[in-house]
């Protein structure tokens, strides 16, 4: 799908008023009147309200997926620093659009949203395929250990960056409890990147 300036600015105010409103109490013609276009428009470029949600989902994921893409061809970093660039990248992303995966945690719950939840599902199992085929390659170049459940390792980069990001009071809480610290958004997350490299390091390194 092309995406040309017009269609980034529906979806910028759509995204907007999802987050503030929810998917369900945002109108289209509330997503025209912000984004200065008429209703026609918005059905001409995404046909529906789930079309349009869907369309900000591939715009924002097909970024992560052509970095991915462009630093698997680097011959310049190895197999290591890919994987650290790709797990902080990951959980850069998740942090910076996490009023979009609010919406979609949200909106995905619901049993009549049978379009939206298999467009998730479709969009996490190409993440998961990601993932997998560079953890493949690595073992191919004999850097990754072999026999490493690829699934539960996956799991571990959605799971626990929506945990950090989902909890961040909590979290941000129990470390005040535990050591008398204040931190904020950008600790927590790279303290959630540190900790996904090393338990990826922990099953994919060779003993």
């Amino acid at each position: 799908m092309e995406f040309n300036e017009k269609k980034v600015k529906i979806m910028g105010v759509a995204e907007s008023l999802f987050a503030k409103k929810g998917f369900s109490g945002t109108s289209v013609r509330e997503i025209a009147k912000k984004a200065n276009v008429n209703v026609a428009m918005i059905s001409y470029y995404f046909d529906s309200k789930e079309k349009l949600l869907s369309s900000i989902l591939l715009y924002k994921g097909d970024y992560l997926k052509s970095k991915i893409d462009s630093i698997l061809k680097d011959n310049a970093t190895n197999m290591w620093q890919k994987l650290d660039w790709l797990i902080d990248e990951y959980v850069a992303k998740f942090v910076l659009n996490q009023s979009l995966h609010r919406i979609i945690l949200r909106e995905n719950s619901l049993q009549d949203n049978l379009y939206l939840r298999e467009f998730v599902n479709q969009r996490r199992l190409e993440h998961y395929k990601m993932i997998r085929d560079f953890v493949i390659k690595g073992q191919e170049l004999g850097v990754f250990k072999e026999n490493v459940d690829l699934i539960m390792l996956y799991s571990l980069l959605p799971g626990t960056t929506k945990h950090t990001v989902f909890n961040e009071d909590f979290l941000k809480l129990m470390v005040k409890e535990e050591t008398g610290e204040d931190i904020g958004q950008e600790c927590l997350k790279k303290r959630t990147q540190e900790h996904i490299r090393n338990c990826f390091r922990l099953f994919l390194e060779k003993d």
